[in-house]
């Protein structure tokens, strides 16, 4: 089964449950806190935890060790024993991935990215994200980018669509439409 289909299952489980117990916030904070600590001291731990040289047991031991550092929730705890001793370890990024999809939906929120030159400031930030509420209706959870590259202006990521008001794609736009009306100065 292709990965995409693997994490689009689990994370449906998972939210299911969540969704039931009125704990779809919670876990996403816990897949939340596991994915970071996964990540620390340049050790990935998905991939030792998914990693077919060591023997189921020292992966659960692995697991084990982490999970008695952390304060998840029993489901949660649960649920990253159920993906381990599904060998589905390696799927778990794209897992919290659809997971984190999913609850944004169910609480009619999206995630948006905003691409400026330089940083903005709080209350630019909070301008673009009411104009972005405003156009599609739901909350907006930002992330902003910065790109020197375009120059000025910003460009925003909202639902699969790009809003590109860039300093950068208006200028290649004029140049653009300057050649196309003299095709000799090209």
């Amino acid at each position: 089964m292709p990965e995409a289909a693997v994490a689009e299952r689990y994370a449906k489980a998972l939210i299911d449950l969540g969704d039931e117990e009125g704990l779809v916030e919670r876990f996403g904070a816990d897949l939340g806190v596991f994915a970071a600590l996964s990540q620390q001291d340049g050790v990935d731990l998905v991939q030792t935890l998914g990693h077919p040289a060591f023997t189921l047991d020292e992966r659960k031991a692995v697991l084990e060790a982490v999970l008695e550092r952390l304060s998840l929730h029993i489901h949660t705890a649960n649920f990253l024993r159920i993906v381990l001793e599904k060998g589905r370890f390696p799927a778990l990024p794209h897992i919290v991935e659809a997971y984190l999809k999913s609850a944004d939906a169910l609480a009619g929120r999206v995630r948006a990215t905003i691409t400026t030159a330089n940083p903005l400031s709080a209350s630019l930030e909070a301008e673009v994200k009411a104009a972005l509420e405003s156009a599609t209706g739901k909350t907006i959870l930002v992330e902003s980018k910065v790109d020197p590259l375009i120059i000025g202006g910003v460009v925003a990521q909202v639902e699969g669509r790009v809003i590109d008001a860039s300093l950068r794609t208006r200028l290649l736009d004029l140049r653009q439409s300057l050649l196309s009306s003299n095709p000799d100065q090209a």
